[in-house]
């Protein structure tokens, strides 16, 4: 059997910050094993822009992480600090209070030091291009401020370059078919390639896997409703296989099984992996500027509230509501004022377009006299009392509406009106393994199985829905934890 000091079983983000963690606290020899061929490598962090939430103490702060950028350029940018508080407050209202409570305060208190540790380690970053402009100012939703530079693309490369310059191995298209162990400890992992299958021991593995959500078997199985129609917005090899194995060895389970990250995406958007724009910014066919329109489903009729709160507290959840309507599919009309304030015109989106809405519901294939009293109802309970910020929540809401829409809440009259039709795509599955404060992994008896570690989609941590940005922030929380405490293991 070949032997090293930690095995990595992943090649993402989790993975590669993990590896990292490991060498600097003097593991030496660690091998990384990536199910995906090299060409395909990363897994979901290839599909996303790779923000971070963190709390930070505001523009003086954030300064240090974009060095290159002219003075009068940053002096346009609000930055208000993010407290830990703040960030707390967001997790637990978005999580239902579900979350483990010391696994909230250990991602909420650790992850300003991680996100520093990343930039140390040699991440580079940029300011995330989605944002409202007011005047020479810029604004972002709260908390959000950075992703790394060149976004999931570019922060893999980055990444890579800093494990190779510490040796650390990378073997692609090795899946990991086995966890060598039980419920107490672990001592290695079988590999099955398609070239040979071998042994290979250590005293400490790191699971970051992934979540199951490319499985449809899983899907089936675990998630609530019509899971089969979602579309796959990452890697196509996120399959489960690893989290069964670790959990067939005894790995005690956390996090909602039946949900995860979905949010509405391109109706016509291929059923894996979509693409990503060419300066790296994440999906390019995410459909994110519902809060400036409405939202119907194949009937005509709306569902949802559409303004209940900035897209970055709504979208993860917003899929899962497209998803339970007829056919799983819905359509975001606008008219040009709200076309006007969307923050992600670059989002590549199919949609039908007509300057009268009798004839855009039969582009669209809706109910023309059902989409009509729907915006006749929409527009008669607008107020008029509010002035509209699309900056902020700002208050502008419909009244005597079953479906209220919250904020932003402007009449739908301004021709030529838009259709796009939209559907759930999946990002991560909620459900994993339970691990402590050390992102040990925990057994059915709620102790450490010794030797065993996990970050990243493999951990089952939120419920019901998440702030955005959240996932990269607990890759790196929880992978510095774990190759911190592995390293100590040999």
């Amino acid at each position: 059997m070949e032997h090293c000091d930690v095995i990595i079983i992943g090649g993402g983000s989790a993975a590669f910050e993990a590896a990292v963690a490991a060498h600097e606290q003097g593991a030496r020899k660690i091998v990384m094993l990536e199910k995906a061929p090299e060409a395909e490598y990363g897994g979901n962090a290839r599909y996303s822009g790779t923000g971070f939430r963190f709390w930070h103490r505001g523009a003086d702060e954030i300064r240090a992480f974009l060095p290159d950028m002219d003075d009068s350029l940053f002096a346009s940018l609000e930055i208000p600090p993010y407290t830990e508080e703040e960030f707390a407050a967001d997790l637990e209202r978005m999580t239902l209070s579900r979350m483990d409570p010391l696994l909230a305060r250990t991602l909420v208190g650790q992850s300003n030091a991680a996100v520093h540790w990343m930039k140390d380690a040699g991440i580079r970053w940029e300011v995330l291009k989605e944002h409202a402009r007011l005047g020479n100012k810029r604004y972002f939703e709260r908390g959000i401020v950075i992703h790394v530079a060149g976004g999931g693309v570019g922060q893999l490369e980055q990444w890579r370059r800093i494990a190779t310059d510490k040796n650390i191995q990378i073997r692609f298209s090795s899946p990991v078919s086995a966890i060598h162990g039980n419920m107490h400890r672990v001592e290695g992992v079988h590999v099955c390639t398609a070239v040979k299958e071998y042994d290979l021991g250590a005293p400490a593995v790191i699971a970051c896997a992934g979540g199951f959500q490319a499985s449809a078997e899983m899907r089936a199985r675990y998630l609530a409703g019509n899971a089969d129609f979602v579309k796959v917005r990452g890697s196509r090899h996120d399959t489960g296989e690893v989290l069964n194995s670790l959990v067939a060895i005894g790995a005690a389970t956390a996090g909602q099984w039946q949900s995860g990250h979905m949010s509405p995406i391109d109706a016509r958007a291929p059923d894996f992996e979509t693409p990503q724009h060419a300066d790296g910014r994440g999906n390019a066919q995410s459909r994110y500027d519902y809060p400036f329109g409405i939202t119907v489903n194949a009937l005509g009729q709306r569902f949802f509230d559409e303004g209940e709160a900035q897209h970055s507290y709504t979208y993860a959840k917003t899929g899962r509501s497209v998803l339970a309507q007829p056919g799983a599919i819905a359509w975001q009309i606008y008219d040009q004022t709200g076309i006007r304030h969307h923050r992600y015109p670059h989002h590549a989106a199919t949609y039908e377009e007509s300057s009268d809405i009798r004839e855009l519901a039969a582009k669209a294939g809706l109910p023309p006299e059902v989409l009509l009293h729907t915006i006749a109802e929409f527009n008669a309970a607008c107020r008029d009392d509010v002035q509209f910020d699309p900056s902020r929540q700002d208050g502008k809401s419909t009244h005597g509406l079953l479906i209220p829409k919250s904020n932003w809440a402007n009449r739908i009259e301004t021709p030529p009106f838009r259709a796009y039709p939209v559907t759930c795509g999946i990002t991560f599955t909620f459900g994993g393994v339970k691990v402590n404060e050390k992102a040990q992994v925990l057994n059915s008896l709620r102790q450490p199985i010794k030797g065993l570690y996990a970050s990243g989609d493999i951990l089952g941590l939120f419920f019901h829905n998440y702030p955005a940005f959240t996932g990269q922030t607990r890759n790196a929380v929880f992978s510095r934890l774990a190759g911190v405490h592995a390293a100590r293991e040999h």
